[in-house]
């Protein structure tokens, strides 16, 4: 068994983006509905992203082998 198809593969990542970009969103939305500038909120958002990117894709990584 070598693991799920290229295009599987692909299907889940793109979800995997899809969700963090979810995420980074509404950490901007948050960020600025509380205070803080914009360029504050995307720093927040990006750091958000990313944090859950790498949760996403190691959760990928261990699922498909």
């Amino acid at each position: 068994m070598s693991g799920p198809a290229v295009g599987v593969r692909l299907v889940w990542l793109l979800v995997a983006v899809l969700v963090s970009t979810v995420v980074g969103l509404v950490t901007f939305i948050l960020r600025t509905r509380l205070g803080a500038r914009a360029g504050e909120a995307a720093l927040w958002a990006g750091s958000a992203f990313g944090g859950s990117m790498l949760v996403a894709l190691g959760a990928l990584a261990f699922v498909a082998g």
